[in-house]
């Protein structure tokens, strides 16, 4: 069979070129790296393709090497807390997991796959470093970071704008051709928008306010009710930090752009805008029939129960990574094997068991804390805006993302891997942050 290797040669130079900005300028790198996870995160071919394997050998190894040249520096530790020790333990001991994977079947190359996913997280480290040096260092991650959702949600729109072409006869079939994929992180974007939206100027409020527009337009298609119902709750949360004008300005200012939106949606095509409430009444609706109506939810239920059953078996260590099970499909009408669980706390214990998982579990806790001391703590604190309104968005979409590690897994995603690292690294250049303004203080304070 004839190999066409004629992409390994662009190959090599791309990662020699990131390789020599990891060195050189290691923002550059993570900058690359930040524009190019729209492709990263959403390339889903079949099996794994060569894109797949270019890109994901790109981010894992040049992240590998940047651990590497770290520990081997003389500059300060990597770890500097328990929340930071753990992460790291979690994905230290996860490679003993290879063992249990091998002795049930489990193919090497589907684990190393599950395996990298969690060296995903590690991508905290680096981002802490080099964009929580001062605040300029901070506010271009931030922009990267934003420019990169955007991105996500053209490329999310455009998808969904190919599915309907392809696949679309009836009106109601518009729901197939939605993408949920990566609507937690439009679901981030658009709670620490709404925060940075009161912290900016004139200028950065316009394009914070198009940059909302934007994320709220490709959460929509995504069509995700949990996910909808969270914009309201996030916004909630983050309204408890602000002051009473703010909340007042955006609680009204929401209510108009909301009415105008739907008032020109059917003022341009009153039709299409009677189908997209409909559908939306009807995704709302399904949720109150747990039985014979919401199947996605009797789909969930079926799968955990048969996944418990192997964490009944296997409850110490676990199945492995990547590793199988048979289960009812209620959507198609059959038996299916799958290795995906979608109630991802359960899906994690069985594939890597208690103890590992308790680890992961105390991780994310640990950071939560951090996340909620920060937004307390910066509530009266206006020596960097931008932090305190990072902190807030952050602080408000914790919540969210328990509920959807219940309802779509998380941890064996790349797109869930990213943001935690994403979140992670917020918390802990805010965290620093509080550490830096209590010393300013207590110096002040000091004869």
């Amino acid at each position: 069979m004839y190999l066409d290797w004629s992409w390994l040669i662009p190959a090599v130079c791309c990662g020699l070129a990131l390789l020599a900005l990891m060195v050189r300028y290691p923002k550059v790198w993570l900058g690359v790296l930040l524009l190019g996870l729209p492709l990263f995160l959403t390339d889903t071919g079949k099996d794994i393709s060569v894109t797949e394997t270019i890109s994901g050998g790109i981010y894992t190894i040049s992240l590998f090497l940047w651990l590497m040249w770290r520990v081997g520096s003389s500059k300060p530790p990597l770890i500097r807390s328990w929340p930071d020790f753990l992460l790291v333990l979690f994905v230290v001991l996860a490679v003993g997991n290879v063992v249990i994977a091998k002795l049930n079947g489990t193919q090497l190359l589907g684990w190393g796959v599950d395996w990298s996913y969690f060296l995903l997280m590690l991508y905290y480290f680096p981002l802490r470093e080099e964009f929580g040096k001062d605040e300029r260092s901070f506010s271009q991650f931030i922009w990267l970071s934003g420019l990169s959702a955007v991105l996500m949600s053209g490329y999310s729109a455009y998808n969904f704008k190919n599915r309907m072409a392809e696949n679309m006869v009836y009106a109601y079939q518009i729901t197939a051709s939605r993408s949920a994929l990566l609507g937690p992180i439009f679901l981030l974007a658009i709670c620490i928008g709404v925060a940075i939206v009161f912290h900016t100027n004139t200028k950065g409020k316009i394009l914070t306010f198009a940059f909302l527009l934007i994320n709220l337009a490709a959460l929509v298609l995504t069509f995700t009710r949990t996910l909808w119902v969270f914009v309201f709750v996030c916004t909630g949360i983050i309204m408890l930090f602000l002051r009473f004008r703010q909340n007042l300005t955006l609680v009204v200012s929401s209510v108009t752009i909301a009415a105008t939106a739907v008032a020109l949606f059917y003022s341009f095509n009153p039709k299409l805008a009677d189908i997209a409430v409909r559908l939306v009444q009807k995704r709302f609706a399904s949720s109150t029939q747990l039985s014979g109506g919401d199947h996605s939810f009797e789909t969930r239920l079926i799968e955990v129960s048969n996944a418990w059953n192997k964490v009944e078996q296997y409850p110490l260590g676990g199945s492995g990574l990547r590793a199988k099970f048979v289960t009812w499909q209620p959507i198609e009408g059959w038996h299916n094997t799958v290795s995906f669980v979608h109630i991802g706390y359960v899906g994690l214990i069985h594939k890597v068991g208690f103890p590992l998982a308790l680890i992961l579990f105390a991780t994310l806790i640990g950071f939560t804390l951090r996340a909620v001391k920060n937004a307390f703590d910066l509530r009266n604190a206006w020596r960097s805006p931008l932090k305190r309104a990072v902190a807030f968005g952050v602080v408000a979409f914790f919540p969210a993302l328990y509920v959807n590690v219940f309802m779509a897994g998380i941890f064996d995603q790349r797109y869930g891997n990213i943001m935690m690292a994403f979140l992670f690294t917020c918390v802990a250049i805010c965290s620093q942050h509080v550490n830096d303004l209590r010393k300013k203080t207590v110096g002040t304070i000091t004869p």
